[in-house]
């Protein structure tokens, strides 16, 4: 388990990359294996000597290669985590023994040692390593014979060559660690982006379906109502029929408007920020063309500069605050100021001198008509703050206010 553990922590990526990836594995065994046959027979070994060497030369790399075409080279920990290690330090050792070099040979024991680093863990580095280096020496002894201090040179050398490759493999496996890490948070962040998406979408679809069911539903339930009660008193009393009739026609007319305020307020286009003060303008002067309330736009500051999606949901609030001045305010006049400061803060305000309202009456919550817990939603997600002033008799200011962006 924890040799599994430990090589889990090394992704398939990691495996691939600088000195991990599997092709440098290859050269490092036919470099370790070939050209010490190469030398011993260019020196006069013997046909037994030379096949055997060759015979264990390509149960190494054969070995090595069967490791590194693994897609995941930590199945071969699963069951027996030091046998392919074990297989390939016994070979090595066979190696050290018939070829005597004590330059490029020792360098078979290189690989069993990097393998062991990616199996069993960095724990076993240090024992691992140990005993492959006495491996190493011992197969130079038993080659010829010669003093320790013939071999320690050689010895010392691979052992400052094992603890590079350590901190290398460490390093490596860090990286692995971090950058799995940060694939994960991407891939939470885009989740997360993905449900605030969705939640929007619904939160959209909600306040669609309860502006239909405010104007379509509502008032064809009222023009049927009329013209049910005009048809059951049209023979009895023609003149009360003719009075149904005429208000059934004046709630359709009152629908039909309904209905086009509900699709002006869907109809909103995309923004890019800098253009948000000419929709803005042309806002104002189609909610006064429609309404017959007198309107007006102005900008105050250096020019208006928002990233698109704050741009839209400023146009949306301003959008929905005429939309309630022309419901509910009954007012003769309404202004739209923007205001940019020098730091780049935006304040957005609406007012209007109509009948107003008390923003803590019951009208004011989620289903009483007003809307105000839009804008504030809108506010939020353009990441400002909503403020509204009002009282009955003194008209309403909605104030948006934005901060400067990086």
């Amino acid at each position: 388990m924890a040799a599994q553990q430990n090589v889990g922590e090394l992704s398939g990526n990691t495996w691939r990359e600088g000195w991990l990836l599997p092709g440098s594995a290859l050269i490092a065994a036919l470099f370790a294996t070939l050209l010490p046959l190469i030398a011993g027979v260019a020196a006069g070994w013997t046909p037994w000597r030379s096949g055997a060497y060759a015979g264990l030369a390509l149960l190494f790399v054969g070995l090595v290669a069967l490791h590194v075409s693994q897609r995941r080279p930590e199945a071969l920990y699963c069951r027996w985590p030091w046998l392919p290690i074990g297989l390939l330090a016994a070979l090595s050792f066979g190696l050290t023994v018939l070829s005597g070099d004590s330059l490029i040979q020792p360098t078979v024991f290189t690989i069993p040692f990097v393998f062991m680093l990616l199996g069993p863990g960095p724990r076993a580095a240090l024992p691992g390593g140990t005993a492959l280096l006495a491996l190493a020496a011992a197969g130079l002894w038993l080659h010829d014979r010669r003093p320790a201090s013939a071999i320690a040179y050689s010895v010392l050398v691979y052992a400052s060559l094992m603890v590079f490759m350590a901190a290398f493999v460490n390093v490596a496996r860090q990286q692995s660690v971090a950058r799995e890490r940060a694939d994960a948070l991407a891939a939470e962040n885009a989740r997360l982006a993905a449900e605030a998406a969705l939640s929007a979408t619904l939160a959209e679809r909600n306040r669609i379906a309860r502006e239909l069911h405010d104007t379509i539903a509502q008032g064809l339930t009222a023009v049927t109502m009329q013209l049910e009660a005009a048809e059951r008193a049209f023979t009895r009393d023609p003149e009360r029929a003719r009075s149904r009739l005429g208000r059934a026609h004046q709630l359709a007319r009152e629908t039909l408007a309904e209905v086009r305020r509900s699709v002006w307020m869907l109809a909103a286009p995309a923004l890019e920020g800098p253009a948000l003060g000419a929709a803005l303008a042309e806002l104002v002067c189609r909610f006064s063309e429609r309404s017959g309330v007198a309107a007006a736009y102005r900008h105050e500051g250096p020019a208006l500069s928002l990233a698109s999606e704050r741009a839209v949901q400023v146009l949306r609030i301003v959008q929905e605050a005429l939309q309630n001045v022309e419901k509910h305010a009954q007012a003769r006049t309404v202004e739209v100021v923007t205001r940019t400061a020098a730091d780049g803060a935006v304040a957005v305000l609406v007012h209007d001198d109509g009948r107003g309202f008390d923003p803590a009456s019951p009208a004011a919550a989620p289903d009483g008509g007003f809307g105000l817990p839009s804008l504030r939603e809108r506010a939020r997600l353009a990441g400002g703050q909503l403020a509204i002033a009002s009282r009955p008799g003194h008209g309403t200011t909605v104030a948006l206010e934005l901060s400067g962006e990086p």
